[in-house]
């Protein structure tokens, strides 16, 4: 029976090795990695004797979490270091002896002396792995695209961040952060509008966001001195006195209609610009309550957890379904780009069919969590 658990313990350490080896681009000699891992467990044992805790049946580190730790500590470490450098620390005693104590003690204190907080959902449950599940389809498809098109190129880099941004608010929710995933979906909003704006207004739009864009790099800029000289111009020309607004704002007076109303329906500003010009006023209710949470308020303590939990879902069903429908409008301009076609045309098919998994799961939470 040991054997059988010796060989079972084997097949783990080199699969768990051979992921992080994908997961990271880098491979380290398995007899180094084998050797922290069999002292770290040991140290990891004193480690909990020393602090006198008792673990609970299923509470241990898990292989492949010891094996995480070591690898990602050498990872830090070395990954800057030239290969020979990185070689030696692996033979270095000091280093080895450092590795061990650390990752022990790190082990020890963040999995067994961190404060849990009870979470209304987990990274299993139906709603967090359904947003998921979209935004890992969506990330995917996007992967496929390919050229010199700078619109193309540049939507493409946008719709990911949007995609990474919900499944790191989806993540929070998990982990019991429901006020945090809040804070994240208000950024999450602002690059939803931003995306509305550049792909439905003309492709010129596209490029005269980048262009505007280079005024927010403007510190240690070599061409600084040109683009000041620029700023200014743009201001005068549209009549603009608050220079700070024109810079965060200033591309939307390219956006037909803007000028005309600028000052009337438009400013330069998130709720009375970019939120309007794309059309999403009516959340503006939404976006002004997480500002309200971006800073210490009563707000963070007064509010049960739950409602900031339901708040979050269901606008992320609200932003992910407007940037969906615009990921399928790219996909059928740029589908002659992309190195699958076929998952273009399968995509703009069964996405709708994620979202109203998610319209479900929102009529549950509804249900769960009433009158918040």
């Amino acid at each position: 029976m040991a054997d059988i658990i010796d060989r079972m313990e084997q097949s783990i350490f080199e699969a768990q090795c051979a992921r992080l080896a994908r997961l990271t681009g880098r491979a380290y000699d398995l007899g180094f990695v084998r050797e922290m891992y069999a002292r770290v467990k040991a140290q990891y044992l004193e480690e909990l004797k020393r602090r006198k805790i008792r673990l609970r049946a299923l509470d241990g580190a898990r292989l492949d979490e010891i094996v995480s730790y070591i690898w990602y500590y050498h990872l830090f470490h070395t990954s800057h270091l030239p290969p020979e450098l990185a070689a030696r620390a692996e033979q270095d005693e000091k280093y080895r002896a450092a590795l061990v104590r650390d990752v022990a003690v790190r082990i020890v204190i963040n999995e067994h002396l961190n404060v849990n907080k009870i979470s209304n959902t987990s990274e299993y449950s139906p709603e967090i792995a359904t947003f998921n599940m979209a935004c890992s389809y969506s990330l995917f498809v996007l992967g496929g695209f390919r050229g010199a098109d700078a619109r193309m190129n540049g939507l493409n880099n946008l719709f990911k961040k949007a995609m990474v941004t919900i499944k790191s608010t989806v993540q929070l929710l998990a982990a019991g952060n429901s006020c945090d995933a809040v804070i994240l979906w208000r950024h999450l909003h602002e690059l939803e509008c931003v995306l509305i704006v550049l792909c439905s207004r003309g492709d010129d739009m596209f490029t005269h966001y980048v262009r505007h864009m280079e005024y927010l790099n403007m510190e240690g800029n070599p061409r600084a001195e040109e683009l000041q000289a620029r700023l200014s111009e743009e201001c005068k020309a549209y009549a603009i006195k608050e220079r700070n607004a024109f810079v965060n704002y200033g591309w939307l007076v390219y956006v037909e209609g803007f000028r005309e109303g600028f000052g009337k329906e438009y400013r330069l500003n998130f709720k009375d610009g970019l939120q309007k010009i794309a059309g999403q006023s009516a959340r503006h209710a939404a976006y002004a309550a997480a500002s309200k949470i971006l800073h210490p308020s009563a707000w963070v303590v007064a509010i049960r957890d739950d409602k900031f939990y339901k708040f979050t879902n269901f606008e992320l069903a609200k932003s992910l379904t407007n940037i969906v429908e615009l990921i399928k409008n790219y996909a059928v301009r740029y589908r002659a780009f992309s190195d699958r076609p076929g998952e273009c045309d399968s995509y703009i098919r069964t996405i709708g069919g994620y979202l109203g998994t998610i319209a479900h799961n929102n009529r549950v939470i509804a249900v769960k969590y009433p009158g918040n």
